[in-house]
């Protein structure tokens, strides 16, 4: 009993240090999510999120145990759907897909440092942009009429699991506030949303 009793306080104090990061400490964490994004006006009429998949990876280097800066590189689809109100309708839809770099500052607490909270900027890069008029084509490609670059708001929140000193699982929400117009040919900033599952390894 007194030998589980030491095992059990040893891998409880390994698992505690290997929560807690020091200065200089660097993570590397990838990713996979599930997104869901609207166009402003389309959320606030009620129309249906598009959603996809989203792919990506960190890096975050510590200042100290509490705060941290994040990096990244991440796949997100975002658009609108036709919107069917008493009020409004638009049958038009619209799909783009970015590479957005995120940059944010990353505030981590609880006894552990367990819990963390991030906000910063993203800049996200098209690479293909289509839309539906509903005029029987379907969709066609716009990456004329496409803003090339997305420049957006950050903000999430999440929480890390301990699986070993030097690995962690997380899960986190994640969300863009766009302030760039989707196209050139009508007003429409995304507002994005992901939740995501990732592995944390310490380098």
């Amino acid at each position: 009993m007194k030998y589980l009793i030491c095992i059990g306080l040893l891998v409880s104090s390994l698992l505690c240090h290997g929560q807690t990061r020091e200065k200089g400490d660097i993570e590397f964490i990838p990713i996979i999510g599930y997104s869901a994004s609207y166009q402003l006006q389309s959320l606030l009429f009620g129309s249906s999120s598009v959603s996809g998949i989203q792919l990506g990876t960190y890096g975050n280097y510590f200042f100290n145990n509490q705060w941290s800066l994040r990096a990244g590189l991440s796949y997100q689809k975002m658009g609108t759907n036709t919107i069917d109100a008493l009020i409004f309708a638009n049958e038009y839809s619209e799909r783009t897909t970015y590479i957005t770099v995120p940059l944010t500052v990353n505030y981590h607490f609880g006894t552990k440092r367990n819990w963390f909270v991030n906000y910063g900027v993203g800049i996200g890069f098209l690479t293909n942009a289509e839309a539906d008029y509903n005029d029987g084509n379907g969709f066609v490609d716009i990456n004329r009429l496409a803003n090339s670059t997305q420049f957006g708001l950050n903000g999430g929140i999440g929480y890390k699991f301990n699986v070993s000193p030097k690995f962690l699982m997380l899960i986190e929400n994640s969300n863009l506030l766009g302030l760039t117009d989707a196209t050139n040919q009508r007003s429409g900033k995304h507002f994005y949303m992901s939740f995501n599952l990732g592995a944390v390894f310490k380098i």
